[in-house]
C-alpha cells in the first residue's frame, strides 16, 4: 500500500489545563495558532474556573478530565477521604506515597472513588462533556484506581481513556534528545518500562468495559524533552491507526514556578514547538491527520 493511502491519525493532548493561568494561556494559544486539538482539565487546579471559561470560548477544543490523586488540594473535604491526604489536607505528595498508602491499607478504594467521582462531576457540572479520561502521573494504571476510573467512565458515558504505555524504541529517540538530557531520557524510559507491567491488566479491563484507547502512545520517556528533532522522528515513524502524543505546554509565570513541578521552562519550549510552522509541515508532509478523542471518523 503506498504511504499516502495509510490512514494515520494523531491526537495531540495537552495535560494540566487548569493548573495555572500560564498553562491555560499556552494551551489555548497552541489550539488557536498551532496544532493542538485536545486537552485534559484538572478539576482541582488553581486556574480551573478560568480553564472552564476558555473551554466555553473555544468549543472545538476537545476537553477530557485529568484525574488527580497527588500533589494538589482535593475537591473533597479532606476528612471525607481518609488516607488520601497528608497532614496539610493536600492529596498525597507522589505516586510512591499513593502506592504505599494502598499497600499498607491506610487508603481504601472508597476514598479514591469519592475524590475522582467528584472531580468528574465538577467538570460535568460546568457544562463540559468530557471527551476522555487520563490521569496525573499515570496513577490510574494501578488496579484499585483503574477499577474506580472504569466505573466512573460508565456512569458518565465516557468512551475513551488514555493508554499511557510507550511502545517506541529507545534507540530511535535517544539521538534526538538535547545534549545533557540523555540521563533524564534513560531514567524516564525505565519508568515507562515499569509502567508497562500494568499494561496487560489495564488493556484487558478497559476492553472488557467497552472503552476505547488510541493504538499507540508517545509521552512518558520524552516528558519535558520534546524538541523539533524528536517530533520529526515521531511523525516519520508514526504507525497506522490512532496515536496519542502527550504534551505539557505552558507560559512560565510566577504561579507555575511556585508549583511542585519539574516542568517549568520545558513547558515554554513545548508551547513554541506546538506553534512552530515546522510541525504543521511535518504533519502534512507525512500525511498525518489530526484527531480528537471520540471522533468516529478516526
Amino acid at each position: 500500500m503506498p504511504p499516502q493511502a495509510i490512514k494515520r491519525t494523531l491526537i495531540i493532548n495537552a495535560d494540566d489545563f487548569g493548573y495555572t493561568a500560564g498553562v491555560n494561556s499556552a494551551i489555548v494559544r497552541c489550539f488557536r495558532e498551532g496544532v493542538l486539538p485536545s486537552t485534559t482539565i484538572m478539576a482541582n487546579g488553581a486556574a480551573f474556573e478560568e480553564a472552564v471559561a476558555l473551554a466555553r470560548e473555544n468549543p472545538v477544543l476537545g476537553v477530557g478530565v485529568h484525574l488527580t490523586l497527588t500533589e494538589l488540594p482535593p475537591v473533597s473535604p479532606p476528612g471525607d477521604i481518609p488516607g488520601l491526604t497528608d497532614d496539610e489536607g493536600r492529596l498525597l505528595p507522589s505516586p510512591a506515597d499513593l502506592v504505599g498508602a494502598l499497600a499498607s491499607g491506610r487508603l481504601k478504594q472508597e476514598s479514591i472513588r469519592k475524590e475522582l467521582e467528584r472531580q468528574v462531576a465538577k467538570v460535568v457540572d460546568c457544562g463540559i462533556v468530557p471527551s476522555h479520561l487520563d490521569s496525573h502521573k499515570h496513577v490510574f494504571v494501578l488496579p484499585p484506581v483503574l477499577e474506580v476510573v472504569l466505573a466512573i467512565a460508565a456512569k458518565y458515558s465516557i468512551r475513551w481513556i488514555r493508554s499511557p504505555f510507550d511502545r517506541y524504541r529507545m534507540r530511535d529517540f535517544l539521538p534526538c534528545v538535547d545534549g545533557g538530557s540523555g540521563r533524564v531520557f534513560l531514567r524516564q524510559h525505565l519508568k515507562s518500562r515499569a509502567l508497562a507491567a500494568f499494561r496487560p491488566y489495564f488493556l484487558r479491563r478497559v476492553r472488557e468495559r467497552g472503552l476505547r484507547t488510541p493504538d499507540v502512545f508517545y509521552g512518558v520517556s520524552l516528558t519535558g524533552l520534546w524538541n523539533e528533532a524528536a517530533a520529526a522522528q515521531m511523525l516519520k515513524s508514526l504507525p497506522p491507526g490512532i496515536s496519542e502524543w502527550m504534551v505539557h505546554p505552558g507560559d512560565c509565570d510566577d504561579a507555575l514556578r511556585k508549583q511542585k513541578t519539574r516542568l517549568i521552562e520545558q513547558r515554554r519550549r513545548e508551547r513554541d514547538l506546538l506553534t512552530a510552522p515546522s510541525l504543521k509541515e511535518g504533519l502534512a508532509g507525512n500525511n498525518i491527520a489530526l484527531g480528537r478523542f471520540g471522533e468516529e471518523t478516526t
